[in-house]
């Protein structure tokens, strides 16, 4: 598993805020279903603070790419996630919530690294956000084009410029 940061001009185009509810979870339920209902990573089951079982969070997996002069965040998959892995793929959160030490431990548990070997990946993860912030991203969800439809957008590819039309989860 690695740490992940998204640029700040990605922010809030995640699935869950851009697909109405029956959508998200036409998506998502399947995802963990097709895990078993545990985190794809590390293999825990997910329970509520109650002790209820539940299902893994999903996360996207994105590719940023730069291709025939076009900077793009093309979605590669989903997976389903415990809230501990889910949480090494949004850095930048984990440190305003001041948990960047339950970070580290699962980076280091999942990939039996040391504390400088997780620290290290962290550091990779800040420097692929700097450099992936001096671009605006068009936003390629084709991958999902055999699933869900959004009005305007038939192959599910959208330019930088349109991407606030999508919504901002991040802001709501």
């Amino acid at each position: 598993m690695r740490a992940d940061l998204l640029p700040a001009s990605t922010w809030g185009s995640n699935l869950r805020g851009v697909f109405s509810r029956k959508d998200w979870d036409s998506l998502r339920i399947p995802v963990c279903t097709a895990a078993g209902d545990v985190c794809e990573v590390c293999g825990l089951e997910v329970y509520t603070d109650s002790g209820r079982k539940r299902r893994p969070d999903c996360h996207e997996l994105w590719i940023f790419e730069h291709q025939d002069g076009r900077n793009i965040q093309r979605l590669n998959r989903l997976i389903a996630l415990c809230p501990d892995c889910h949480r090494a793929q949004h850095i930048g959160l984990a440190g305003v919530n001041d948990e960047t030490e339950l970070v580290i431990a699962k980076l280091c548990d999942v990939n039996r690294w040391t504390e400088a070997e997780a620290t290290r990946e962290i550091d990779r993860a800040w420097a692929a956000y700097e450099h992936r912030g001096h671009y605006s991203w068009d936003l390629d969800l084709s991958a999902l084009v055999e699933v869900v439809v959004i009005d305007g957008y038939p192959g599910l590819y959208f330019p930088a410029a349109d991407r606030e039309r999508l919504g901002n989860s991040f802001y709501r």
